[in-house]
């Protein structure tokens, strides 16, 4: 072999060497082109995976599955690694199924349209689901389930991610509904002409943008003996009338009242209810209910001579300015943390605003009536400042003619939400319920909602996809956390398949070894790098050997 010939085989090698590479970049990874040498299978979709999402051949759209960092990282981390992979699997099976990446960090308005309001973070970390108008942001952490001691011991990740996509390809579109027939502000979608539409224009824009289909309800139509199965959203606003209630119909079986209608939507499914009252409307049915559910409300009127709204004409000491609850642990943090901590934080406004306070006393929680696992939680959403006053009504009507109650006075609840929490036993997964109440008649106004200006319209608009999201749940036998799951933990991590630089501890409970430190497995090991790597290693060595051949013949 001349000289020349030898150039050219180690030209020829070097040239599959960079080509194999960039096949293994673009190709190799997204295409699933490698060997599964765990004892688990992690790596592979499971028969009961390609089961439980087989319905997914029969969807009209296609189910996207957007990782917020490159490949190349998410193939690094230990906590995006295996989720990758098996989005790729799904991928790989079904047709309507497309897996992409987009790295936040370089590109974070990439992702801007799947933030519950306009500040909200979406980190390297999450994957994003989504099918139409429909997502759910999952941090890939939610994949591994760890001991008491926070080591890791399994991949539940067909769980999480079959129940992921069903929750977003749910068959009925979801639906909010505003209750009608006591004089409240609602748009009826049925009715697009309806002159009085305009006045609840803000909220209907808020309810459909997050993706709802918008209904009315009337729970006095002796035809309605519920709220209906699409609903998870329940909106009261601004009733000028109470609930209808018939004690002489009180021991029929037959009867159900209309707060009796709303009870047990919080109770029986995972529902949701936004109210907005006339703190001056005596409403003993309706308050009732509400009281059950944390809420007593004065009917007083707060004002505040320090943090108000001035408009064009005037001083509006009634339109107040409400203050952040910075609690990092608290509801309201969870919520809207990222406008909180803002140096100026954007004004969340309140406009002839009451007061609540808890119903449930000191701790603010309860068991529910016949439960001691069920909790009812109340949680301030908004305060009033601590220079606030609480002016009751005076003998001719007006609040300014007394001078304030020294009680009511200094910072006040004027928002807050209960979260009914309950255990699912065969899942160990909880099921959430809320009621979030604004004393204000004015809370869901166009005044409010549609000024710009304000916070009300992002806070809300978050506050509606906290609450109002029903998650699907796959079957355990995919795996879950409860006793009851046939692969209890997903795909549990066994000590044949730990590498030597993992370290490991033995767990009693479980009866195995545990990862403390991850370590590479063999099957991370792919067909295509061993590939890449003999392949030009023999044409090189090749070359090697008849250049020492002719050297020494």
């Amino acid at each position: 072999m001349g000289k020349g010939t030898l150039a050219v085989v180690t030209a020829v090698a070097l040239a599959l060497i960079i080509g194999l590479n960039l096949l293994v970049t673009y190709f190799g990874v997204p295409g699933l082109l490698f060997v599964d040498m765990t004892p688990e299978e992690l790596y592979t979709v499971s028969p009961e995976m390609k089961e439980h999402t087989s319905f997914i051949d029969g969807l009209e759209g296609k189910v996207r599955i957007t990782f917020c960092t490159d490949p190349d990282f998410l193939t690094m981390s230990r906590s995006t690694r295996l989720p990758y992979f098996l989005a790729l699997g799904l991928d790989a099976i079904y047709d309507n199924v497309e897996v992409d990446t987009v790295n936040v960090a370089y590109n974070p308005t990439a992702v801007s349209k799947y933030k519950a309001n306009s500040l909200s973070k979406i980190e390297s970390g999450d994957m994003i689901v989504s099918y139409g108008d429909r997502y759910r942001v999952v941090n890939t952490e939610s994949f591994w389930v760890n001991d008491t001691d926070g080591n890791l011991y399994s991949f539940n990740g067909e769980y999480k991610m079959a129940s992921v996509i069903m929750s977003v390809t749910k068959v009925n579109r979801p639906a909010a509904y505003f209750v009608t027939n006591h004089g409240e502000t609602y748009y009826d979608a049925k009715d697009p002409s309806r002159v009085e539409n305009a006045a609840a224009q803000s909220i209907y824009d808020l309810l459909t943008e997050r993706g709802l289909e918008v209904k009315t309800l009337d729970l006095s139509d002796p035809e309605v003996k519920g709220v209906p199965e699409d609903c998870v959203l329940l909106v009261i606003n601004n009733p000028r009338e109470d609930f209808k209630y018939d004690p002489d119909k009180i021991d029929s079986i037959e009867y159900i009242s209309e707060t009796e209608m709303l009870d047990r939507y919080l109770v029986k499914n995972q529902g949701a209810i936004m109210v907005s009252k006339d703190p001056t409307l005596n409403a003993p049915v309706l308050d009732g209910f509400l009281y059950e559910w944390g809420f007593d409300i004065s009917d007083s009127i707060v004002k505040d001579m320090e943090n108000y709204m001035m408009s064009d004409t005037a001083v509006e000491y009634g339109k107040i300015i409400g203050i952040y609850d910075t609690d990092e642990e608290s509801y309201g943090m969870a919520i809207y943390e990222d406008y909180a901590t803002l140096p100026s934080a954007p004004a969340m406004v309140f406009q002839n605003t009451g007061y609540i306070s808890c119903s449930f006393g000191p701790g603010m929680s309860t068991n529910e009536p016949g439960s001691v696992v069920t909790n009812r939680n109340y949680a301030p959403f908004f305060y009033s400042s601590d220079v606030a006053k609480a002016y009751a009504k005076g003998a001719g009507g007006n609040y300014s003619e007394i001078e304030y109650d020294a009680y009511h006075s200094g910072r006040m609840d004027i928002a807050g939400v209960t979260t009914r929490m309950e255990i699912n036993n065969k899942t160990s997964e909880y099921k959430y319920s809320y009621l979030f109440c604004s004393p204000s008649a004015d809370a869901f106004s166009n005044e409010i909602l549609g000024n710009a200006s304000y916070a009300n319209y992002d806070i809300m608009s978050a506050l509606v996809e906290n609450i109002s999201r029903i998650d699907e749940h796959a079957s355990l036998e995919l795996g879950g956390t409860s006793l009851n799951s046939d692969k209890l933990g997903g795909k549990p991590f066994v000590n044949t398949a730990i590498s030597a630089t993992a370290t490991t501890k033995y767990n009693s409970a479980t009866g195995r070894d545990e990862i403390v430190k991850w370590g590479l497995t063999s099957g991370d090991k792919t067909f295509l790098t061993v590939l890449v790597m003999l392949v030009p290693t023999a044409i090189a060595t090749v070359g090697i050997v008849v250049r020492v051949k002719r050297k020494y013949k």
